[in-house]
């Protein structure tokens, strides 16, 4: 087998492993910005009054999931893609199917250019990690995963915020017959025997003056502070992904363990030793 001939194998099989991992980045940049737009819709789920404990676990399941599948696709690209124009290229690609599967606006082509910022110093993060090692481990790029992460969740919640602050800014804050029944039967059966333990108060006509408010005074009183609101949710929403991502930040690195493994058995990516240069202090 002549030199040309290994040499040409040797390049088609790098031009697949790039098309077939710059292909799964992409997927999951298009499969985020699906999860940016659901995260724009989520506050029909989580405000009072239109809360769905089944449709917010799925609207969770689906970011996070989101969250995985860009972790270990960028994983894939910063660890075997070379060089790094190449790899940079293959997040280019990704924050484009973002930017289409998300809205076609302005907003969305920010969040894609954020993004594709934050792809680059992810992939130089992963590069610096890997090259102070002397032994290759998924495990080392660790850090550079965890602020990922953090990014995508931070994504998500302004996505969430943007999509609850369009709906206050054009509907305003309300609270629905569902949500003002509901806190009725809570004050109802939990808070007013506590508050109001005496046995002559009038409990009925208090509970009638507390529906009243909520449905009559409340959106005039709340009016200077609606556009906290998105902001508040938003804050509670990303307090409780960070907690669930830190919890989980192991999940992606151990899926991208057992990918690698089952890639080294099969022979389609290999290690390769490379001389490194090691400072030392000595005595002149």
């Amino acid at each position: 087998m002549t030199h040309e001939v290994v040499k040409k194998r040797i390049e088609t099989a790098w031009l697949v492993k790039v098309i077939v991992f710059g292909t799964l980045l992409a997927s999951a940049g298009a499969f985020f910005g699906l999860a940016l737009k659901w995260a724009g819709d989520g506050y029909v789920h989580l405000v009072p009054g239109t809360w769905s404990l089944w449709d917010a676990v799925q609207l969770a399941f689906c970011v996070m999931g989101s969250f995985a599948a860009v972790a270990v696709a960028a994983g894939f690209v910063a660890v075997l893609i070379r060089p790094f124009w190449v790899a940079a290229l293959c997040f280019l690609v990704s924050s484009l199917t973002l930017f289409l599967t998300f809205e076609i606006s302005i907003l969305s082509m920010v969040i894609a250019i954020i993004c594709f910022i934050m792809g680059l110093a992810y992939l130089a993060g992963v590069r610096a990690e890997i090259a102070h090692r002397i032994k290759f481990s998924i495990w080392q790029i660790r850090g550079s995963q965890t602020v990922l992460l953090v990014f995508l969740v931070a994504l998500a919640c302004t996505s969430l915020y943007f999509g609850y602050a369009e709906k206050i800014n054009k509907d305003g804050f309300e609270l629905n017959d569902k949500a003002i029944s509901g806190i009725i039967s809570f004050t109802r059966d939990h808070v007013i025997d506590r508050v109001f333990p005496e046995e002559d108060i009038n409990k009925s006509q208090i509970l009638e003056d507390l529906r009243n408010y909520l449905d009559n005074d409340l959106p005039d009183d709340t009016a200077p502070y609606q556009g906290y609101i998105p902001m508040v949710l938003a804050a509670i929403a990303f307090s409780i992904l960070m907690l669930a991502t830190f919890v989980l930040s192991w999940f992606p690195l151990l899926i991208l363990s057992l990918i690698f493994f089952l890639l080294l058995r099969l022979k389609l990516v290999k290690r390769k030793a490379h001389p490194v240069e090691v400072t030392r202090l000595t005595i002149q």
